[in-house]
């Protein structure tokens, strides 16, 4: 595979060094910022969904799926086209949850 490991023997996160393409930053900095609308409103829509029963319920399933699914993808960071959609969806969770416990704050 043409992708280095993404962690040395140590454990450390190893950089890109010696990366020879450009990097897409307006292609990549688009893809980020869908990536975050998206994560930001699943999780305002599981907020929804599962706080119409019982607001804390709902609040404790947005951090769950934000605390899973952003342990998971924190993995992939380092990768070239993952790092993208990572950064995208860790900034989109932040921002639902935030939204998520605005809504609680606003009763609804």
């Amino acid at each position: 595979m043409n992708t280095p490991e993404p962690f040395d023997r140590n454990g450390e996160p190893t950089p890109w060094v010696g990366h020879t393409e450009p990097t897409p930053w307006a292609l990549g900095i688009g893809v980020s910022a869908v990536c975050a609308l998206f994560g930001a409103f699943v999780l305002v829509g599981i907020y929804e969904l599962i706080g119409g029963i019982l607001k804390f319920l709902g609040i404790a399933a947005v951090l769950v799926v934000a605390g899973g699914l952003g342990w998971t993808l924190w993995e992939f960071r380092y990768r070239l086209v993952w790092r993208w959609i990572v950064w995208g969806l860790l900034i989109g969770f932040l921002a639902g949850v935030t939204s998520s416990i605005a809504l609680l704050i606003m009763g609804r």
